[in-house]
């Protein structure tokens, strides 16, 4: 008799884990039996819709009907639409020949992967523009967002066996990695994907709830006090860096939406027919695969202002394949998360000439301070020895350690604390050396400037896009202050 209800008993477990999997999970944008599904097919279901500015300048042509995105120059054909190219930018499986169908048709909307060999997907979604406008504004525009979809055997699942799930969102803005705005997907998350385009700028801002409102830590979840958001008044010339405020951004009405191609068999179809269904009518922009740069190089079809935009959307012969273990964990994806350039070099001066280094709080890995946002990390800080005879503090210091928060790593103004030690050497005479450690506070401002686009943009090469300015007051000691003064630090790096 025992045996029966063992027997009840498993049969409930694996009839609540049927009923479990026909519920959709947070992000999951295709499902099937079959596991085999062509780059087309895999764009349509992905695809997101752009939401501009009611004041976009080329929103509308004269007919009233919407152009842009707009078709790369180079190609001849007039689709009479909007057009979004997809890039399938990277492959993570087991093998490429079982992975990649069909790799040699000359189409990529005809290639095909089969999902029993695939483990994740970069997909990139690229939009062209003529031009951008506002005081820095030039010709040709290239923008995009980056999607990072895992890849889920269901094995216990009657209805469905392969099923394709959105994990990450990259809205890139303004060629700056700091400036992205990323969006961890969960229950919230509304598909297809609503991304938010900056005014006359373009840049990519991800809308969770596809409300048209940008809401810091809900739109975007990490790096939330560097993230650019949208900043629709940016074309004024009246603001280039600094915190995101609410004014920055105008409000969108369901009219400015350019539409994706869902496919009508889409898990999230019904809702969003439901929700923007007259809006969705002759507002739809065509899906096409990224132009093969190389060839179209070669032909001499892309002029130089064009050219340097395009030449760095790498990889050029997509996709590339990159082989994981059983696993499936992506060591690519934790690089780029952890690929936010932290280490600083500077000259300072305290109480006299030193050397400051900042780098990651766990040394290879950048610690987003909880709650408030911005960054904790090292300063370490070595100088001369020169001790000047007439100050009343007879230490020789050797250097300096503190743990550092910055609110930010990107605003071209912020504060910054730091709390530490600093050691002394406190035998001034040549014979010996007497070490003495004293607790050390310090708090200022730090002061940046983004070189990308200045004349000073060759300071590049010292492998940041940042040069700065800190000023603050130091304490040596606790409860007396054996030392305080002013500090200086002046270097590149974001910290």
């Amino acid at each position: 008799m025992l045996h029966k209800y063992f027997i009840i008993f498993f049969l409930f477990l694996n009839l609540n884990a049927f009923s479990q999997c026909l519920e959709d999970d947070a992000g999951i944008i295709w499902k099937s039996k079959e596991s085999v599904i062509s780059f087309k097919d895999l764009a349509h279901y992905a695809a997101p819709m752009l939401w501009f500015s009611p004041d976009e300048i080329k929103l509308f042509d004269e007919a009233g009907n919407k152009q842009i995105p707009e078709l790369f120059p180079f190609e001849k054909d007039d689709p009479r639409e909007p057009v979004v190219y997809y890039k399938i930018r990277h492959v993570y499986g087991i093998d490429p020949v079982s992975a990649m169908l069909n790799s040699e048709n000359n189409n990529k909307d005809f290639r095909l992967l089969d999902l029993k060999y695939v483990r994740a997907i970069d997909l990139d979604f690229y939009y062209y523009f003529e031009d951008e406008t506002g005081p820095t504004g030039h010709q040709h525009d290239i923008e995009s967002i980056a999607l990072q979809l895992r890849i889920i055997d269901a094995v216990e699942c009657p209805d469905f066996r392969f099923v394709i799930k959105v994990n990450r969102v990259t809205g890139r803005a303004h060629g700056l990695h700091w400036y992205n705005n990323v969006l961890k997907v969960d229950a919230q998350t509304a598909f297809p994907l609503s991304i938010i385009v900056e005014e006359g700028k373009h840049a990519s801002c991800t809308d969770k709830n596809a409300d048209g409102i940008y809401t810091p830590t809900y739109d975007v979840t990490e790096k939330v006090n560097d993230a650019w958001g949208v900043r629709d008044i940016i074309t004024s010339g009246r603001l280039v860096s600094g915190g995101w405020q609410a004014w920055m951004a105008k409000r969108r009405e369901p009219n400015s939406i350019v539409f994706p191609p869902l496919p009508k068999d889409s898990p999230w179809y019904k809702k969003f027919a439901a929700r923007f269904g007259t809006n969705h009518q002759g507002s739809v922009y065509q899906l096409r695969p990224y132009p093969n740069y190389r060839e179209m190089k070669e032909l001499g079809k892309i002029e130089p202002g064009l050219d340097r935009f395009m030449k760095d959307k790498t990889p050029h012969l997509w996709p590339k394949f990159n082989r994981v273990s059983g696993s499936g964990r992506i060591t690519q994806w934790i690089k780029e998360e952890n690929s936010y350039r932290s280490l600083s070099l500077a000259y300072r001066w305290d109480d006299a000439q030193r050397l400051s280094f900042a780098f990651p709080l766990l040394l290879f890995k950048n610690v987003e301070a909880p709650k408030t946002g911005g960054w904790i990390y090292n300063k370490l800080y070595i100088g001369d020895f020169d001790v000047d005879p007439q100050t009343p503090v007879e230490f020789d210091k050797l250097l300096g350690h503190q743990i550092t928060y910055s609110s930010s790593a990107s605003r071209w103004v912020d504060m910054y604390l730091g709390a530490g030690y600093e050691i002394y050497d406190a035998d001034l005479t040549m014979r010996g050396t007497q070490y003495e450690t004293f607790l050390v506070s310090e708090v200022g401002v730090k002061f940046r400037l983004n070189i990308q686009r200045t004349p000073l943009k060759f300071l590049r090469h010292f492998g940041t896009d940042f040069w700065g300015l800190k000023a603050g007051w130091k304490n040596v000691g606790f409860s007396p202050f054996i030392n305080s003064g002013f500090v200086i630090e002046l270097g590149a790096g974001v910290f």
